[in-house]
């Protein structure tokens, strides 16, 4: 809450003003991943991982610690220097992901991080998916730009965390909306190894809860489509899992869940995260000062503990003592 407390208010100083909407005590009939225990949806278990699991699977978990610890300061050049180099850590996706991303990386700057992290913003708005798998869309061109002001080169990216949406499959059913926007994701971690040669690990996270959209946003991505990128991200990490053709280690970059964002509303989840009506803001689709400030703080909190990266979230001094 701290924390909470210290980014409102220099949202508020930047004269960041939000138009909450009427829309108190709005929920779905959807579970969270994370908490279907033995329940199903439409045949298909729950659970982040196979088998209605939300652990790790071993053998993955083993190759994102040796990922991890090949992670390394480099130069613009994408070679080892431990005294100048920087750890790029990207962040992909559309609009929400970069309001979110940017009071992320305000609330590392509060924080004693490896002073060779540093964290590029290439999310966009108006740039779903489809706008990152085009080369013409000027979304790639813009994210080498962002990542310049960063004082970050493409060879020193080898972290990245993306959450966007899939405007163009918005009409399917489900599972066909889900696996839509994997096979989506596929192409996206072919381009990102290309362009991104030193990458280690893509962590993936679903939308934020859309049932606050209303008439002045955008229908396209309103439940159950935000729901549906949890499962897209469970189908594709499942993929990589068991080793499918295209999906391997060698083929695509090690991808994993980063923070699941999907809640349902005010009802939340078994862990209590909620995402409240004065999260969102008017049309319901960008968060408000709050709603970034509670997504950010998830995204710090998740990335300061996850093994594969909270080495890099503690300073050397910190860790020293």
């Amino acid at each position: 809450m701290k924390y909470l407390s210290i980014i409102l208010l220099v949202l508020m100083s930047c004269n960041l003003s939000d138009s909450i909407q009427n829309c108190k005590g709005v929920s779905t009939s959807f579970i969270p991943l994370a908490d279907f225990k033995n329940d199903t949806f439409n045949n298909y278990n729950g659970g982040k991982y196979p088998n209605g699991q939300n652990a790790i699977p071993l053998a993955h978990y083993k190759k994102g610690i040796q990922l991890s610890n090949a992670i390394f300061p480099i130069d613009i050049n994408g070679h080892i220097d431990s005294i100048n180099g920087k750890i790029g850590f990207m962040i992909l996706g559309f609009s929400t992901a970069a309001m979110t991303g940017n009071v992320f990386k305000l609330i590392c700057t509060m924080k004693d991080l490896d002073p060779h992290l540093t964290i590029g913003i290439g999310a966009q708005g108006g740039m779903d998916i489809n706008a990152m798998l085009d080369e013409g869309s000027g979304y790639w061109r813009k994210a080498i730009l962002d990542l310049s002001n960063a004082g970050l080169s493409n060879a020193q990216i080898q972290l990245i965390w993306i959450s966007t949406g899939d405007m163009q499959s918005a009409s399917l059913e489900f599972p066909k909306q889900s696996i839509a926007l994997a096979d989506k994701y596929h192409t996206l971690l072919l381009m990102i190894k290309q362009k991104y040669p030193n990458i280690k690990i893509v962590f993936l996270s679903d939308r934020t809860f859309a049932g606050y959209i209303d008439n002045n946003g955008p229908q396209l991505l309103a439940e159950p489509t935000a729901y549906y990128t949890s499962w897209a991200v469970k189908f594709l990490i499942e993929r990589q899992l068991q080793s499918l053709t295209d999906y391997t280690y060698s083929d695509i970059p090690f991808i994993d869940w980063g923070p699941m964002l999907w809640t349902n509303g005010e009802t939340g989840d078994s862990y209590n995260y909620k995402w409240d009506c004065d999260d969102a803001a008017k049309g319901g689709i960008h968060p408000t000062a709050k709603g970034r400030s509670k997504e950010a703080i998830r995204l710090y909190n998740f990335f300061s503990n996850h093994p594969y990266t909270k080495q890099w979230f503690t300073s050397p001094q910190s860790q020293a003592n």
